[in-house]
C-alpha cells in the first residue's frame, strides 16, 4: 500500500436542513430544519473516503485562528487512518453554506478565509508515493502567476518520485479563478499531472462550456487533456456514470512509484464507467471526492482501470448514501461474473449422480452424489465442510458476501434482507424416487428447528419422468402417524398426485407440502438456502429415517410442519408450468416471494437485468459478457454466479440458459 498525501482546500460546511425548495427574497422568512456541521472540501472529503476504505492518508490543510478552526481538528481526528497536518494563520477558517434542497443539486456560499495562504509549502514530501492537490480554483496563491506555486508543488513532488493528482473545482466567473485562462494554465501544468480527476462541471465552469452531463463530451475533453499532457483523466459526470481516458505507456512510465508500476495494464485505456445503483440518496456533497478517493485507492492497491473505475463507483455511492464503513468495502470480487466448478456433496441418502456427470461433462460420478449445489452460502445440515460453494480464486462464497454484501446482493436486496442472498440452486439427478418428504415454511424453521429460513423450492426439469406433489385427499394426523411408523410406502405415495414431468416444465413446491421425485429426473432445483427435510418414509435408503428423519425434533413435533390437507386439482394446476406455456413465463406466481427463475433462450445477444443471479447453461455455447471483464464461455451444463457489482451483463451465443435470482 503506497503513502498518500492530500493537500489543499478545506472548509467547514455549514448545511441547514431544508425540506422543501427555498426562494431567497428581500424580507421574507425560511422555515428550515437542524443545522449540521461538518468538515469539507476537497482535504477533508477525500482523506475521509479513503479512510472509509481502509487506506491511510496524510491530510495538509490551513486554518484560521477562530472556533472553525476547532472544528476542523475535531474532524479530521475522528479517523485513526489520518494524519492531519493543519497549519494555522491570523485569519478565518474557510466555510460554505450548503444549500441541498430535495431532488437538486447541492449549491454552495463560499468564505474563502485561510484557503488564501495556501501556497504548497505546508506539505511535507518525504516518503510520499502520492500526492493529490484539491481545488485549486478556491486557492489563490496556487494559481497566481500562471500557477507557479502549483507548478513549483508539482515539480518538487516528481522530484521526490511521487505520483502526483490534482482535482479541480467549480470556477466562479465572477471570482478571481474566473478571470484565469483555465485552457492556458492546464496545457501549461499538464505534463506535471499524472492523475486530473475534475467533474465534467468544474471542466465546463473553467472552459466557459455550456453545464451538461454528456458522456460524449467528457470524452472529447479527456482527450484534450491526455494530448496536452496528464497521465490519466478521470471525468466524473453525476447519475451518467465516469469516463477515464489514459495516456500512452511511455508517459505512464514517468508517472512515479503509485503510477507507473501499472503502467502497461494502464496504458491507452478509454473506458466509460457506470454509476453504481444507490441505497438512499442522502447528499451530493463530497461525492466527486469520494470518486476521486476510490481512483487513488485502486491506484494505490496497483489495481487496473476498470476495477478503478468500480471502485471510483462504489466510493461515490456509498458517500452519497451514507453508508457504515462497514457497508461499503470494496470487492473487485463482487464486480465479475464467476464460472462455477461443481459442488457435490458426498456420501448423501439416495443414490444419483451420473446423469449431472453426463450434463456438466464430468469424467466421475460417485454413485451417492446425486446433488450438486451452485452458488451455495450454506452447508449440508450437519457437514460443515460441505455444500458452501468456493470461488476459483479460492473465496469462500459465503465469507465474501457477508464482508461486502451490497456489492454482491445490491443495496435494495440488502436494505430488504440483509446479507442473505435467499437463494441456493442445485442440480438433482435422482438415481432412485427420492422418498416422501416435506420442508417447514418459515415460521416453523425459525421457531421450532433454529433456521433462518424455510424451504421452499421449485424444479425446472431437464430430462423428464415422474414426480409427486401434495396429497388427493386430507389425511389426519393419526393416519400419518401410522403411515409414517408402517413405513407404508405405497399406501403413501397412493395418497399423493402423480405428474409425468417433461424438459422444460416447471413445478413450485411450497412449504410444507408432501413431494417425492421420480428416478431418472433429472432437474435444476431453486430454492431458500437451507438443508430440512422431514422424511415421512426412509424404507431402503441409506438413512436411518427414525433417528435421522426428522431434524432432531422427534417425529412427534416434526409432523406438525406437514400439510395434511387435500391439494385440489385447481391447485395443483397453479403450481405446475408446462414447457409449452413459453420459455419466459417463469415460475408459478406463487413462487415470487421466496426466488425467481426464468428460461432464458439466446440468440445472437441480450442484455441480462442486473443484479445477484446464478445461470445455468442447458443446451449450447453462451458467452456471458459485462462491463470491464473478458468474456466467460460456458457450454451445456456450464454455471456461473454473477454478483450484483457486475454492470452491463450480456448473454451471446446460441443457447439456453436458466437464471435463478432471489425474491425481488
Amino acid at each position: 500500500m503506497r503513502r498518500v498525501a492530500i493537500a489543499g482546500h478545506i472548509c467547514v460546511d455549514l448545511s441547514p436542513g431544508l425540506d422543501a425548495p427555498a426562494a431567497v427574497e428581500p424580507g421574507g422568512l425560511v422555515d428550515v430544519g437542524a443545522l449540521t456541521i461538518g468538515v469539507g472540501g476537497c482535504v477533508a472529503n477525500t482523506a475521509r473516503a479513503l479512510a472509509r476504505l481502509g487506506h491511510p492518508v496524510a491530510a495538509y490543510a490551513t486554518v484560521g485562528e477562530d472556533e472553525l478552526g476547532d472544528v476542523v481538528r475535531r474532524g479530521l481526528s475522528e479517523s485513526d487512518l489520518i494524519d492531519a497536518h493543519l497549519r494555522v494563520v491570523p485569519s478565518t477558517t474557510s466555510y460554505s453554506l450548503v444549500i441541498e434542497q430535495p431532488e437538486v443539486d447541492r449549491v454552495f456560499w463560499h468564505h474563502l478565509g485561510a484557503n488564501a495562504a495556501v501556497d504548497g509549502s505546508e506539505v511535507d514530501l518525504d516518503g510520499i508515493d502520492l500526492l493529490h492537490v484539491g481545488y485549486p480554483p478556491l486557492l489563490p496563491r496556487m494559481i497566481a502567476d500562471s500557477g507557479a506555486a502549483l507548478e513549483a508543488l508539482l515539480r518538487a513532488a516528481r522530484a521526490a518520485g511521487a505520483t502526483t493528482s490534482v482535482d479541480l473545482a467549480v470556477v466562479d466567473p465572477a471570482s478571481a479563478a474566473g478571470a484565469v485562462d483555465w485552457r492556458s494554465l492546464l496545457r501549461s501544468l499538464a505534463p506535471g499531472i499524472d492523475i486530473l480527476s475534475p467533474s465534467l462541471d468544474d471542466l465546463t465552469s473553467a472552459f466557459g462550456l455550456p453545464r451538461a452531463q454528456d458522456l460524449a463530451l467528457a470524452e472529447r475533453l479527456g482527450d484534450e487533456l491526455i494530448s496536452w499532457g496528464v497521465g490519466v483523466v478521470a471525468i466524473s459526470c453525476g447519475a451518467e456514470g465516469l469516463v477515464l481516458r489514459v495516456a500512452g505507456e511511455e508517459r505512464l512510465r514517468r508517472a512515479g512509484r503509485a503510477l507507473a508500476p501499472s503502467a502497461q495494464e494502464w496504458a491507452d485505456a478509454a473506458l466509460r464507467g457506470p454509476s453504481t445503483p444507490l441505497g438512499v440518496l442522502r447528499t451530493t456533497n463530497g461525492a466527486g471526492d469520494a470518486s476521486t478517493a476510490g481512483l487513488l485507492y485502486a491506484i494505490s492497491q496497483g489495481m487496473g482501470p476498470t476495477a478503478a473505475l468500480q471502485v471510483a463507483a462504489a466510493s461515490s455511492a456509498a458517500h452519497i448514501s451514507e453508508m457504515e464503513r462497514e457497508e461499503t468495502a470494496f470487492d473487485s470480487d463482487a464486480h465479475r461474473p464467476w464460472l462455477l466448478e461443481t459442488n457435490r456433496p458426498p456420501a448423501r441418502f439416495y443414490r444419483g449422480g451420473a446423469r449431472i456427470a453426463a450434463f456438466r461433462g464430468l469424467a466421475d460420478s460417485p454413485e451417492y452424489t446425486p446433488e450438486d449445489w451452485v452458488g451455495s452460502t450454506v452447508p449440508v445440515r450437519g457437514q460443515a465442510d460441505h455444500g458452501r460453494t468456493v470461488l476459483p480464486n479460492g473465496r469462500v462464497l459465503d465469507e465474501a458476501v457477508h464482508a461486502a454484501p451490497r456489492e454482491w446482493l445490491g443495496h435494495a436486496h440488502v436494505d430488504r434482507f440483509g446479507a442473505d442472498p435467499r437463494l441456493l440452486v442445485k442440480l438433482l439427478d435422482a438415481g432412485q424416487r427420492l422418498p416422501a418428504h416435506v420442508h417447514p415454511d418459515g415460521d416453523f424453521a425459525r421457531s421450532v428447528v433454529g433456521a433462518a429460513h424455510g424451504k421452499a423450492e421449485a424444479w425446472h426439469i431437464l430430462e423428464g419422468g415422474s414426480v409427486y406433489l401434495g396429497f388427493i385427499q386430507y389425511v389426519d394426523r393419526p393416519r400419518l402417524v401410522e403411515l409414517v411408523r408402517m413405513q407404508d410406502t405405497a399406501a403413501l405415495l397412493d395418497l399423493m398426485h402423480r405428474i409425468d414431468v417433461a424438459p422444460g416444465d416447471r413445478i413450485f413446491v411450497p412449504p410444507g407440502v408432501v413431494h417425492a421425485i421420480g428416478e431418472g429426473v433429472l432437474l435444476v432445483e431453486v430454492q431458500e438456502p437451507e438443508d430440512l427435510s422431514i422424511l415421512l418414509e426412509w424404507r431402503d435408503f441409506a438413512i436411518d429415517g427414525e433417528r435421522d428423519g426428522h431434524l432432531g425434533l422427534g417425529f412427534d413435533r416434526a409432523l406438525d410442519a406437514v400439510d395434511r390437507c387435500a391439494l385440489s386439482d385447481a391447485a395443483l394446476g397453479r403450481l405446475v408450468r408446462r414447457a409449452d406455456e413459453g420459455s419466459g413465463s417463469g415460475l408459478p406466481e406463487d413462487a415470487d416471494s421466496y426466488f425467481r427463475l426464468e428460461e432464458i433462450r439466446v440468440r445472437d445477444e441480450l442484455e441480462l437485468e442486473d443484479g445477484f443471479a446464478v445461470l445455468v447453461v442447458v443446451e449450447g455455447a453462451v458467452a456471458i459478457g459485462s462491463f470491464g471483464n473478458p468474456d466467460l464461455a460456458l457450454r451445456s451444463g456450464g454455471t456461473a454466479l454473477i454478483p450484483a457489482g457486475v454492470r452491463r451483463t450480456t448473454l451471446r451465443g446460441a443457447g439456453t440458459v436458466i437464471v435463478a435470482r432471489p425474491p425481488r
